[in-house]
């Protein structure tokens, strides 16, 4: 990718984008976790906040059509509080998929990128905790990742604008 030195993130080793059956893809070895490519589920996971870790295999289908995922780890508790999430929608005509509708969760970083993906539309935009990441933040779109020890709004920012809708696979939603 030209000009790659300016963009936000490390370049990963595109890894393809097949789809297989569910039960074939434990058996493949991604080049990192969570993985911004390679063979992935048929079905996809819509935009929005999830309060639980979405299917890996669905994520990646989600990245090949252009969405940004946000990882966050909340292995230190820092506070204790309670939010809850309204349905939003980044379009008229766009579905946003929430939990249930509230999140009760024991890390003040949720609540910051709940806040930051509300700011950002949630267009194509997907924020989940994903206990296995080693950095408390990972922005995932294809072939790119962007690790955080903590949250930097501006490059967050940068990161989505950069590579959001750049996925192989072009779609309309």
């Amino acid at each position: 990718m030209s000009g790659a030195g300016n963009l936000p993130g490390e370049a990963v080793v595109d890894q393809g984008r097949e789809h297989w059956a569910h039960t074939k893809l434990d058996e493949f070895k991604y080049n990192s976790n969570p993985p911004p490519s390679g063979p992935h589920d048929p079905d996809s996971i819509r935009p929005g906040i999830y309060g639980e870790a979405q299917d890996k295999y669905k994520l990646i289908h989600s990245l090949e059509h252009g969405y940004v995922v946000v990882h966050y780890n909340c292995a230190l508790p820092i506070s204790n509080f309670q939010f809850s999430i309204s349905k939003v929608s980044a379009h008229e005509d766009n579905e946003v998929a929430t939990d249930s509708g509230t999140i009760k969760t024991d890390c003040a970083l949720a609540q910051t990128l709940v806040d930051w993906a509300k700011k950002m539309e949630l267009k194509k935009l997907i924020v989940q905790p994903n206990s296995t990441i080693d950095k408390s933040i990972v922005l995932v779109a294809w072939d790119r990742m962007l690790k955080m020890d903590t949250f930097d709004e501006k490059l967050a920012e940068k990161f989505v604008k950069a590579f959001r809708n750049k996925g192989p696979e072009a779609t309309m939603e």
